[in-house]
């Protein structure tokens, strides 16, 4: 009983302690419920925070991605408008190029053209003032229309704005008057100077610019012609009143017959226009040859005085030496003939002799062999090279100088063309070059000098070099013929 007691209060015990665990395990069980629950709770809200931001970060992305794909957009716009943008701004480069280019081309053009203008002004203005220079050596009737024609032009081509056209007209007109009196002729009265100086009205006749006379009309009757001068196939003109023969009465006759209406008249004209100042139509036209002489001395200046001086110390030394070789010069081979004939015969006193008769050189050397011709060979050789030194310098003397002279007369010449040529360029600086007479002097000077230099030289060089092949010839021919005499008198040797 007491077991069943124990082990029924075992088994109370035991059931009492299962009953209190499974009511702690109960109890735990909803405490696990209840956190369960809580952490539903809890997982519930998170998910649903997390759904939010789930959602938030799904919509942020969304919007991210439209804002990128609206931006991309954009940048695909503007891509493609500044690829529009590119293309428009390479066309407009290379349309600015293409205008540079043209631009630059249109100026180099315009350049050129300037350039061409400016060269044609000057060309032109060239032509005019040429033609003005030379308007005061040219024909001298209606010269001073002629002037104011080439000055105006002159100033219509220097202006700021050269007026081309306007000066090309001046300067044809100035030409077709100058023509035009080369095809028409006149008679006019007009006041007028005559080459003594008095003034008095006159009639002029003139035919082309062939023939101008003037003839006074009242008081002496005075008349003078239009006449070429210069030494240039006359380039200027100058009035002459002292005809010669009866061309004053001739040129009178034709212009009264002129004036009184009649067709034909003799006129005292040279048609070629190449006569010098009054030539043939002027008293006392020709000068003297010592007159031509003074002028054209007086023209070289002062170097023709160390020209003259030189030419004349060298006609007489050329004079001198001719003298000499006269003298020593002699025939080789006659007086060899001669002086073999005593040598033949051993008459060395004669052929001494013989050699003492003449002035040769020849003689003076072989003089020397016969005198030692009875002695030995050498002691001759030392005779002849003794005499030969004695001789060979006289034919020598005075040809270095000569040659000297030759080369200097050039020279003075080449001084007196550079003096004249300073000359020049001095009138040139003062006067300038509008009168060809004032430019004569230097030129005169230059080319006098130089002619007389050369006039000077080529003779005295060609003279000395004769001279000098006629010294050489002589000095061989002492050398040969005494040297052939002593082989003859000294064979052995």
């Amino acid at each position: 009983m007491r077991n069943s007691l124990l082990v029924l209060f075992t088994f109370a015990t035991i059931l009492s302690a299962k009953e209190d665990k499974a009511a702690a395990a109960l109890r735990e069980l909803d405490n696990l419920k209840r956190e369960v629950a809580a952490l539903e709770s809890i997982r519930t809200e998170k998910l649903d925070s997390l759904e939010q931001k789930e959602s938030i970060r799904w919509e942020t992305r969304y919007k991210a991605t439209a804002k990128a794909k609206e931006a991309e957009d954009q940048a695909r716009i503007m891509e493609e408008a500044f690829g529009r943008l590119a293309a428009d701004a390479s066309r407009l480069e290379e349309d600015l190029v293409k205008a540079r280019n043209d631009a630059d081309e249109k100026k180099e053009v315009l350049s050129a053209a300037k350039d061409a203008h400016n060269a044609f002004v000057a060309q032109v203005k060239r032509r005019v003032d040429e033609a003005a220079s030379s308007v005061s050596s040219d024909f001298p009737v209606g010269i001073d229309t002629r002037t104011l024609a080439y000055s105006q032009a002159s100033q219509a081509l220097s202006a700021k704005e050269p007026d081309v056209n306007g000066a090309i007209d001046l300067f044809l007109h100035a030409h077709l008057d100058r023509f035009d009196l080369t095809l028409t002729q006149s008679l006019e009265t007009r006041q007028t100077v005559f080459e003594d100086g008095h003034a008095a009205s006159a009639w002029r006749l003139r035919l082309g610019t062939v023939f101008t006379g003037e003839l006074e009309k009242e008081g002496t009757g005075a008349s003078q012609i239009l006449l070429r001068t210069g030494s240039l196939q006359g380039r200027t003109f100058t009035w002459r009143q002292n005809l010669a023969r009866d061309y004053n009465t001739r040129l009178r006759d034709a212009v009264l017959a002129a004036a009184g209406g009649k067709e034909h008249a003799v006129l005292p004209m040279d048609v070629l226009q190449f006569k010098s100042a009054g030539s043939g139509f002027v008293r006392g036209g020709e000068q003297s040859i010592n007159k031509r002489f003074i002028v054209w001395f007086k023209a070289g200046g002062i170097v023709l005085y160390p020209l003259f001086a030189v030419g004349l110390l060298a006609l007489l030394m050329i004079l001198e030496r001719l003298y000499f070789f006269a003298r020593r010069a002699t025939d080789p081979e006659a007086f060899m003939k001669k002086f073999l004939v005593f040598a033949e015969r051993k008459d060395w006193k004669g052929a001494e002799n013989l050699c003492t008769d003449s002035h040769s050189s020849l003689a003076k050397v072989l003089q020397a062999v016969a005198a030692n011709a009875n002695s030995t060979r050498e002691t001759a050789e030392k005779a002849v090279r003794e005499a030969m030194l004695k001789e060979i310098p006289g034919h020598e003397k005075r040809l270095s100088l000569l040659a000297a002279m030759g080369t200097a007369a050039p020279l003075l010449g080449l001084l007196g063309t550079v003096s004249g040529l300073v000359t020049l360029f001095k009138v040139l600086n003062q006067l300038g070059t509008n009168d060809p007479k004032v430019l004569a002097g230097g030129i005169s000077e230059a080319l006098v000098n130089t002619e007389t230099g050369l006039a000077i030289a080529i003779p005295v060089l060609l003279i000395h070099g004769w001279l000098q092949e006629r010294v050489d010839t002589l000095n061989a021919t002492l050398s040969a013929r005494s040297l052939e005499v002593m082989n003859k008198n000294w064979p052995e040797a």
